[in-house]
C-alpha cells in the first residue's frame, strides 16, 4: 500500500499558491527586521514548504512517513478502506505543515507593536484571540481538513469518520505546539478550541474557506468532547501513531526555524550533512580497508582459514583480531537487510576497529542509509572514537561533529584571521541542527531524541532515519532501563530504517527480555562464535582475577600494605621496563583520598601517584592519561588511585589492578585497563571488599543477584570471571525483570511506556525514560588552567584550549596570547555578564557566544549528585549557593578543592561522598 502514496514534493506541490485562497495575502507579515523590509507572509509559508520538502527528500522520508501511516491504517481500518485512507492521512500529514502559520493573519497579531506592527492593521481591544496565531491556524487546518473528508466526499462509514476526524484533530497538535518548549499529551486538553472559536469562524471566508454546512454546527469544542472523552474507544494508539505525531513536530518546528532562520541572518542552508553521493562512501570504505591491519584482513577474504590459536602470544592475539573481523565482515554480507545486531567481542578485540567496518559494510550494501552515529555512556570515548573515526576513515572536519556538554562548537569552515568562527550564523544552525553525516555523541542527548517531548531536542529526529547506530559499552546501562531501550530501539529501526549495532565486552543481550510485542525483537550476532573469542587464553587469561583478599577483613591499612608489596615485587621481576604500573579502583571518592594519604605516610617506590576520580578537572584527567600512555613514563613506578570514572573509556594500560568489589562486569570493566595490549605475562588484578556497594546499587537488579548466595555464590563470582560467563548472570536479570513487567499492577515497563503511550502522553513516556536517573549540580572552580598540558621538551603537549577559544575569550577581555593560563575567574566573570546583558529574541550571535563558552565552562567544572549530603557545607564555601547562573560559584577554592586531588573530603562532616 505504501508504495502507492504519493510523496510529501507531489503533495505540497499541488496545494494552491496562499494568494489563491487569502484575500489581500500581499498586506500580512510573517517576521519583522530591524535592518531590514518585513518578510511577506506568503513567502514564508513558501520557504518553510520548500524545507519541509528538501528535508524529506535528503533524508529519504516519504518511505518513513509511508510505513508509519499505512501501520496507523492497518491497525485501526478495514481492509477495502486502507488505500484510500492512508493517501487521505498523508496529504493531511503536509497539509498540517503547510496551515501552521495560516493562524498570523489574526489582526491582533499583525498589529501588535511586539508582534508585527504591522501598520496596515488596528488592534481589535474585544478579539478572544488575543495576539495568538497558533491556535487559529490549527482551527482552519481542522475544519477545512475534515470538510475534504465528510462522507458524502469519501464514501466513509460512521465509524470509519469518526477515527479519521480524531486523526485529523491529533495531526493539528503540531500547530497547536509549534511554538511551545515540548509536548505534553493532546487528548487530556490540549488540543483545545473554548470560546475563542466564536472569533475563529470569521477567519474561513477571510481565506474563502467554504464547508459542509453540517460542520459549523459540530465546530469544536463539540469535537473534543466527541473524540476525546472516548479516545480509548475509538483508536488502537501504537508506536508508529507516536512516531509520526513526533516526526510531524520534528519536520515542521525544523523547516519553520530553517526558514525563520534564513531570513532572519540571510543565511540559507544548503548542506543537510549527509552523505549524498555513493561516491563519498565509496572512499570512506576504501579508506577503512587500506588502514593499517584491515588491509591485510579484506586481501585475505576469499581464501581466509580461521585457526583459532590458543598459545600466548602477540602475533597469535593479532590473529585472532584478524579472525574476529573476518567472521564479522561474512556475518553482515550475510545479513545486510536485518536492522538489528550485536558485537560481543573481548577487551583488547579491537572493537572500535569491528564497529568500523561493520558501519561501512552496511553503507555500502544498503544505498538506502546516508548518515551514521555512534552512542557512548562516556566523554572520554566520544573524543577517542571521534579521533578513531577522524584517522582511520579519513573524515573531514565537516563531516564529522561530536555532541555533548563539554564538545567544543564546531565550524566547518576555518576561522578567520580576525578570531571570528568562518561563518558563525552557518556555524550555529549546523549545531543546532547536528548536520554533519557522523555525529558521535553522548547516550543521554541520543536516547533523549528518541523519547523526548522538547522541542529542542525533537530539531534532530527526522535526521536519525535512514542511518546506522553504534551503541557501545551497552553493560553500563541501568538494568531498570533496558526494557526500554529494546523497545525504542527496536520500533524504531523497524519504522525509521535505522540499523543498531549494540556493543560490549560483557555484552547484556536484551532481546531475551519480554515487552509484550507481538513480534519478539531479534538480534543478529555478528560474532557468533563470540565465546571462543572471549574464552581464549590470549584475551581470557590477559589477566588472572585474585580473590586471595576476596573475604578478608582489610582495612585501608592492611590494603596499603599489600598494594606496595605485590606492587614492588612485580618491578623487580619485570624485566622489560624494571617498572610497575599499579592502578587500585575504590567504589567512593572518600575511601581513594585516605588511600592515597596511607600511601603518603609510609615509605613507598612509586614515582609518581595520581588521583582519578570525579571531581577531577577534565584538564587534570587529560594529562595523568596522556602520562600514563607516553612511552617516556614507561619505566616509572606509578600508582594510580580511583574511582569507576576509570572503568571503561579510559584508554590505559596497566600491570596491577586491585578493585573494591561491586557489580561482577564492573570487575571485568577494570580488568579491561590492565594488560590492554596482552604483551605481558603475568598481569593480575585483586578484588577486596572495603566499602559495601550497597548505597550505590542497591537498586541495579545485577547487585541484587550478586549479593543472592543461591544464585552468585564465590565459586560462580569466580567461574563468571574466569570463564567470561556474563550471560549467567544477566539471566537471573532478565528474570527478574520479566516477572516484573507481567506484573498487571506494577510500575514496570507496561505502567511507564505502553499505557502513556496509548494516551499519548510525550511528557510522561519521557519523564519515564531517564538514562541517568539522577539529578545533579555543576561546580564551578575557579583555578587558573594551563592553555595546554604535557611535556613541552619531549613533544607531548596537548592542548586544553581550541584556538577558538582563546581567541573568543581575547575578544572578550578574558585572556591575552602572551598568558599562559585562562584564569577560571576571568571566565566566570565573562560568563555572568554574557548572561545579564543578553537580550530577547533570535539573537545568533548571543546564542554562539553561549555555546562556545559552555565548553569553555566545562573545563572549570565536575559534577555533583543534588541530593549529596556534601552540597549543604559545600555551599557556605560558594559565592552562588543558590544557583542564579546555574553552577556553584566554588569562591573559597583554596580551602575545600585541590587540582591534584579534587574535592577535600576532610573539609567537611558529610560521610557519603560516595558518589564521587
Amino acid at each position: 500500500m505504501s508504495n502507492s502514496l504519493k510523496s510529501v514534493a507531489e503533495i505540497s506541490k499541488s496545494i494552491p499558491a496562499l494568494g489563491e485562497w487569502l484575500v489581500g495575502a500581499e498586506r500580512y507579515l510573517a517576521h519583522t527586521h530591524s535592518a531590514k523590509e518585513s518578510e511577506k507572509f506568503a513567502a514564508h509559508v513558501m520557504l518553510v514548504d520548500s524545507y519541509f520538502m528538501q528535508l524529506c527528500q535528503v533524508h529519504g522520508l516519504d518511505s518513513i512517513i509511508d510505513k508509519l501511516i499505512t501501520a496507523v491504517v492497518e491497525l485501526n481500518f478495514q481492509e477495502s478502506e486502507r488505500a484510500t485512507l492512508a493517501q487521505t492521512l498523508k496529504v493531511l500529514f503536509v497539509q498540517a505543515i503547510h496551515f501552521h502559520d495560516f493562524g498570523k493573519v489574526n489582526e491582533n497579531f499583525q498589529a501588535d507593536p511586539k508582534k508585527m506592527n504591522n501598520p496596515l492593521f488596528k488592534v481589535v481591544p474585544d478579539n478572544l484571540l488575543g495576539s495568538s496565531h497558533s491556535a487559529l491556524g490549527a482551527y482552519l487546518f481542522v475544519v477545512t481538513q475534515m470538510n475534504e473528508t465528510v462522507p458524502p466526499k469519501m464514501n466513509l462509514s460512521n465509524e470509519a469518520w469518526t477515527k479519521l476526524n480524531t486523526l485529523i484533530l491529533l495531526f493539528s497538535y503540531c500547530i497547536f505546539k509549534h511554538h511551545a518548549p515540548e509536548l505534553a499529551e493532546p487528548v487530556a486538553g490540549e488540543i483545545s478550541f473554548k470560546e475563542e472559536v466564536k472569533a475563529m469562524k470569521e477567519y474561513l471566508k477571510l481565506y474563502q474557506f467554504k464547508v459542509h454546512p453540517g460542520l459549523e454546527e459540530k465546530m469544536p469544542p463539540m469535537w473534543q468532547k466527541q473524540y476525546f472523552d472516548r479516545f480509548d474507544k475509538i483508536l488502537k494508539v501504537e508506536f508508529p501513531l507516536f512516531a509520526l505525531l513526533k516526526l510531524q513536530f520534528s519536520l515542521l518546528t525544523g523547516a519553520d526555524y530553517l526558514a525563520t532562520h534564513e531570513y532572519m541572518a540571510d543565511t540559507p542552508t544548503t548542506d543537510f550533512g549527509v552523505f549524498s553521493s555513493r561516491e563519498r562512501i565509496t572512499k570512506i570504505t576504501a579508506n577503512l580497508r587500506f588502514y593499517k591491519h584491515n588491509k591485510a584482513t579484506f586481501d585475505s577474504l576469499a581464501a581466509f582459514q580461521f585457526e583459532h590459536p590458543t598459545e600466548k602470544s602477540f602475533s597469535n592475539l593479532n590473529q585472532l583480531r584478524t579472525e574476529m573481523a573476518v567472521e564479522l565482515i561474512q556475518s553482515v554480507r550475510r545479513h545486510p537487510e536485518k536492522n538489528l545486531y550485536y558485537i560481543e567481542a573481548p577487551t583488547g578485540g579491537g572493537k572500535t576497529n569491528l564497529s568500523m567496518i561493520t558501519v561501512t559494510e552496511l553503507l555500502e550494501q544498503n544505498p538506502s542509509l546516508t548518515k551514521f552515529y555512534y552512542v557512548f555512556p562516556f566523554t572520554t570515548l566520544i573524543t577517542q572514537t571521534y579521533k578513531a573515526l577522524q584517522e582511520t576513515l579519513g573524515l573531514q572536519p565537516h563531516e564529522l561533529v561530536q555532541l555533548h556538554a563539554k564538545a567544543a562548537f564546531q565550524s566547518k569552515e576555518e576561522a578567520s584571521k580576525d578570531g571570528e568562527y568562518g561563518n558563525e550564523k552557518k556555524d550555529f544552525i549546523d549545531n543546532l541542527f547536528a548536520l554533519y553525516p557522523v555525529t558521535v555523541l553522548s547516550h543521554v542527548k541520543f536516547f533523549d531524541i528518541l523519547k523526548s517531548n522538547r522541542k529542542e531536542v525533537n530539531y534532530l529526529l527526522h535526521r536519525i532515519a535512514n542511518s546506522v547506530v553504534i551503541i557501545d559499552e551497552l553493560q553500563s546501562y541501568n538494568p531498570a532501563i533496558w526494557d526500554k531501550m529494546l523497545y525504542f530501539i527496536s520500533q524504531y529501526a523497524e519504522c525509521f530504517n535505522i540499523k543498531f549495532v549494540l556493543m560490549s565486552a560483557t555484552l547484556p543481550k536484551i532481546s531475551a527480555l519480554n515487552i509484550g510485542l507481538f513480534h519478539q525483537p531479534h538480534f543478529t550476532d555478528l560474532l557468533p562464535n563470540a565465546k571462543r573469542y572471549l574464552q581464549n587464553p590470549n584475551f581470557a587469561e590477559r589477566v588472572t582475577f585474585r580473590f586471595d583478599l576476596f573475604d578478608q577483613e582489610i582495612t585501608q591499612e592492611s590494603l596499603a600494605a599489600f598494594v606496595l608489596q605485590k606492587s614492588e615485587v612485580y618491578a623487580a621481576f619485570n624485566q622489560k621496563h624494571a617498572s610497575v604500573h599499579t592502578i587500585v579502583e575504590f567504589i567512593y571518592k572518600k575511601s581513594a583520598s585516605e588511600f592515597q594519604q596511607h600511601i603518603h605516610n609510609q615509605p613507598h617506590f612509586f614515582d609518581e601517584v595520581f588521583v582519578l576520580s570525579g571531581t577531577i578537572l577534565e584538564p587534570r584527567r587529560k594529562f595523568i592519561i596522556n602520562f600514563l600512555k607516553n612511552p617516556n613514563n614507561r619505566s616509572k613506578n606509578i600508582l594510580l588511585i580511583t574511582t569507576q570514572v576509570v572503568e571503561a573509556g579510559v584508554d590505559i594500560d596497566m600491570d596491577l589492578g586491585f578493585k573494591n568489589v561491586s557489580l561482577v562486569d564492573s570487575d571485568e570493566q577494570l580488568a579491561g585497563r590492565v594488560n590492554r595490549n596482552a604483551d605481558k605475562a603475568t598481569s593480575e588484578v585483586y578484588l577486596f571488599k572495603l566499602d559495601d556497594a550497597k548505597v550505590l546499587y542497591k537498586a541495579d537488579e545485577r547487585f541484587k543477584v550478586t549479593r543472592d548466595k543461591e544464585k552468585l555464590n564465590q565459586e560462580q563470582y569466580e567461574r563468571v570471571l574466569r570463564e567470561k560467563d556474563f550471560e549467567y548472570l544477566y539471566n537471573e536479570v532478565f528474570l527478574n525483570l520479566n516477572n516484573k513487567n507481567a506484573l498487571p499492577y506494577a510500575d514496570n515497563f507496561k505502567g511507564d511506556i505502553l499505557s502513556p503511550l496509548k494516551r499519548l502522553s510525550f511528557r510522561e513516556i519521557n519523564a519515564n525514560f531517564k538514562i541517568i536517573d539522577q539529578q545533579s549540580a555543576s561546580v564551578f572552580v575557579p583555578v587558573a588552567l594551563g592553555v595546554s598540558i604535557g611535556d613541552e621538551a619531549s613533544g607531548t603537549t596537548e592542548a586544553v584550549f581550541t584556538g577558538e577559544e582563546l581567541r573568543f575569550l581575547e575578544r572578550h577581555g578574558s585572556f591575552s596570547f602572551t598568558d599562559a593560563e585562562v584564569a577560571g575567574r576571568k571566565v566566570w566573570e565573562l560568563y555572568v555578564s554574557l548572561i545579564q546583558n543578553q537580550s530577547k529574541g533570535f539573537h545568533i550571535k548571543e546564542k554562539v557566544n553561549f555555546k562556545i563558552l559552555q565548553s569553555i565552562m566545562a573545563k572549570f567544572t565536575f559534577s555533583l549528585v543534588s541530593f549529596s549530603k556534601m552540597i549543604p557545607r559545600l555551599k557556605e564555601f560558594c559565592l552562588n549557593a543558590d544557583l542564579t547562573y546555574g553552577y556553584y560559584y566554588l569562591l573559597h577554592h583554596d580551602q575545600v578543592y585541590s587540582e591534584e586531588a579534587g574535592l577535600l573530603e576532610n573539609q567537611f562532616d558529610a560521610v557519603e561522598n560516595y558518589f564521587l
